[in-house]
């Protein structure tokens, strides 16, 4: 018994001593070169994160770098938090400040289109993630512009432009689901769905706007397949009236008020 007892208290140490050396190997890398790994990790994980922090004091260090900070995954939290935690808001605060782009996002969604008014700023946010590569970013800024109209629409139409149909479709419904979150700046609402409701053509085919109108409900719109005939300015213009009718439908907004 007395020697298998000496066995496990050397296997426990050959395992402790394997362990130290790992996280030695670790703190002994270049400050830039650890950053890189351990914003990695945030960027997989909010929860790997506090556990990588939480095994030395460098590693934690490390961790509350702006740089970090800017790559941190949001998948933990919620899209709109219903409770204003102040652990959590100033969290989601430092994201927004060091850039991170989902961060951006979802502050930006909130700002544009919530009782908040704070269009310009939410307008702001949804810019900087939109040049950050945020996916849905471009999706709900390229929206915006098109509904604005003027230059603003074929800037808009262009940053639809740069995604495929699943991004599309994807984004659509990440977006509608922010908005459904909230209480709805109705004056937003309605300033985009006026503009979008007008007959127009498309700038680089002549096609109106009304040709390529969609009912309510039909998502399936760019599997390979599709019989729309229209140039790739009309698809987006398709996108926008999706957009449009959803935005309606789940916000009550009735135009005929307008």
């Amino acid at each position: 018994m007395a020697s298998l007892s000496r066995v496990r208290k050397n296997v426990t140490k050959h395992r402790s001593r394997k362990g130290v050396h790992h996280v030695s190997a670790m703190t002994s890398l270049p400050d830039d070169l650890l950053l890189e790994v351990i914003a990695k990790v945030a960027s997989n994980s909010f929860d790997d994160l506090c556990r990588i922090r939480q095994s030395c004091k460098e590693f934690n260090k490390a961790g509350q770098d702006d740089y970090v900070f800017q790559y941190v995954s949001m998948d933990k939290f919620p899209l709109i938090p219903f409770r204003k935690r102040k652990q959590l808001s100033d969290f989601l605060r430092r994201c927004q400040k060091c850039g991170n782009a989902e961060a951006l996002y979802r502050q930006g969604v909130l700002d544009l289109f919530s009782l908040s008014k704070q269009f310009e700023s939410g307008f702001e946010c949804l810019k900087k993630a939109a040049s950050k590569g945020h996916i849905e970013a471009k999706y709900t800024y390229g929206v915006f512009l098109a509904c604005v109209g003027g230059e603003a629409k074929q800037q808009g139409l262009q940053s639809l432009s740069t995604l495929n149909g699943r991004d599309l479709s994807e984004s659509r419904e990440r977006t509608m689901t922010c908005i459904r979150s909230m209480w709805v700046n109705n004056v937003i609402v309605q300033t985009m769905l006026a503009y979008n409701a007008r007959a127009k053509r498309c700038s680089q085919c002549g096609n109106l706007q009304d040709n390529f109108v969609v009912k309510r409900g039909w998502d399936n719109l760019y599997e390979e397949g599709d019989d729309f005939n229209g140039c790739d300015s009309c698809k987006m213009n398709r996108e926008v009236n999706i957009f449009c009718d959803r935005l309606r439908s789940c916000t009550f907004v009735n135009l005929v008020d307008i």
